[in-house]
């Protein structure tokens, strides 16, 4: 069984004066009751009975038995068949061991309603001298009183003898501000304000609905955001609310310097990778001072210099403040340069993108008019017509040198961006593919060119229009020879 307090000592007053302590404990089973009847058989074997220890909550979470207070009432509440809530009431009784309480009232009760609409409600106390200070009603804390909920006033108090008495003021309120704000500050150095709220709970929704974690935080002074707002139980007549804001300021809160073994270059050298991860609070108006900042240099916040800015994340924090995650790499840094240099994809609708490799073209015997004999010889082929037979442009077979011989040939690749979609470029892929030989100039070199491949694929401008990006690769015939349109047609 697991046991939360949900909150303790609330004090509550009735209308015969006796003054008790409520608690409520949450009791969750490992596993869910069969019925109603299990769980709070269940619960009430936790519980105990009337006039047993009161329970007072410990710091870890569990708790202790009070050696003064005792239980009064016990009400159980289900939640659900695997969760029971329990709520105590206490009180303190004389030495002795008899039944008359440590704190009773010694006169009636007034109630004044002021002109303003203020009710208070003031009643005279008799206490024993050793009584309990959670039974004493504490000026700004809140108490139910007969039903109602009230903040204390004044709690004024006089010896007699082995007792003492007190007189006890409360306002009825459903709203009330607990103290006035404490200033502190955060983890980060921040300025804070801290607020305690008693808020009545038929006005709990609306107080927070007024209070937006996010929201500007007027109460606290300006540029403050509310960064939290906890709602606490205080018994059955509302919430202790604490509202805690932070200043809005522009500053940098972490700064990180990594730095990790990244090789040896080849004359040995060691290489080393160098990051600065940054966090910055920003405040939502000044957000823009960080746009355009990647592939600069930081300003201030490096003490190495001419680091490269790589990264900028922004996450919102609120409608007031952001919280922005910067990266700055040392321009040493290996790969640096091939790692975030995107394509370019500036002038597009002028530009053609030039390539240059190497390729090899074997000329076997046959392409040449030649048979190879068992023997290893070459002997001409009969009836062998170059028009057909030879991929190069020949009036008859070629040299024999040539025969079983690797050329290298140059492979120049153009680039060139068409308006739309590829479906739009299908005709255009078809009529170049239809021809396998030209002898026009291909990135300003000039001779007979095979065609021997192309692709497309879209993309996009740096302003968002969609182009078709048409690779073409051309082949140019070796040395001084010429590619056979016939032959290729048909290979």
């Amino acid at each position: 069984m697991i046991v939360q307090n949900l909150y303790h000592a609330n004090l509550k007053i009735d209308a015969e004066g006796s003054v008790s302590l409520e608690s409520a404990w949450e009791l969750a089973l490992e596993e869910p009751a069969s019925g109603l009847e299990q769980l709070q058989a269940e619960a009430r074997g936790w519980a105990g009975g009337i006039g047993e220890p009161f329970r007072i909550p410990a710091a870890d979470g569990s708790y202790e038995f009070s050696e003064t207070v005792l239980v009064t009432g016990i009400e159980l509440k289900p939640v659900s068949l695997a969760v029971c809530r329990v709520i105590f009431s206490g009180a303190e009784f004389a030495a002795g061991g008899g039944e008359e309480p440590a704190l009773a009232a010694a006169g009636s009760v007034v109630d004044v309603y002021e002109t303003d609409g203020a009710h208070r409600r003031t009643m005279r106390f008799r206490a024993s001298a050793s009584v309990s200070p959670e039974l004493i009603p504490q000026p700004g804390r809140p108490l139910e009183w007969e039903g109602g909920a009230f903040i204390c006033e004044s709690c004024r108090s006089s010896n007699s003898g082995f007792s003492v008495e007190l007189e006890v003021t409360a306002r009825e309120a459903t709203l009330a501000e607990l103290g006035l704000p404490q200033a502190g500050t955060d983890g980060d150095g921040f300025e804070t304000k801290r607020a305690v709220w008693f808020v009545a709970a038929s006005e709990h929704d609306a107080f927070l609905a007024d209070h937006p974690v996010g929201g500007a935080a007027a109460w606290a002074g300006e540029k403050f955001t509310l960064v939290s707002a906890d709602s606490k139980l205080v018994g059955k007549i509302g919430f202790e609310v604490v509202l805690l804001a932070r200043k809005v300021e522009t500053r940098c809160i972490a700064k990180v310097r990594s730095e990790k073994f990244a090789g040896l270059s080849r004359s040995g050298a060691i290489q080393r990778e160098i990051v600065w991860k940054v966090r910055w609070r920003v405040a939502a108006e000044e957000l823009s001072a960080f746009y355009g900042q990647t592939g600069l240099c930081p300003a201030d916040w490096t003490e190495e210099e001419e680091c490269i800015i790589t990264d900028i994340s922004p996450k919102r924090l609120s409608e007031m403040e952001y919280e922005l995650d910067i990266e700055a790499q040392h321009p040493g840094n290996p790969g640096l340069f091939g790692r975030y240099s995107a394509e370019d994809r500036t002038n597009l609708s002028t530009r053609v993108d030039v390539s240059v490799d190497m390729a090899e073209f074997h000329v076997s015997a046959e392409m040449a008019g030649f048979q190879k004999l068992p023997d290893g010889r070459f002997r001409p082929i009969l009836n062998w017509n170059s028009g057909s037979g030879c991929p190069f442009s020949a009036d008859g077979r070629l040299a024999e040198n040539m025969i079983e011989s690797t050329l290298r040939c140059l492979v120049i690749t153009e680039s060139v961006y068409r308006s739309g979609d590829a479906a739009r470029q299908i005709a255009d892929l078809a009529a170049w593919a239809a021809v396998r030989v030209s002898t026009a100039a291909v990135a300003g070199a000039s001779g007979s060119f095979l065609r021997i491949g192309q692709t497309c694929r879209e993309t996009f401008s740096n302003s968002g229009k969609l182009y078709t990006r048409i690779s073409r690769s051309y082949q140019k015939a070796p040395g001084d020879l010429q590619w056979n349109p016939n032959y290729w047609s048909s290979h």
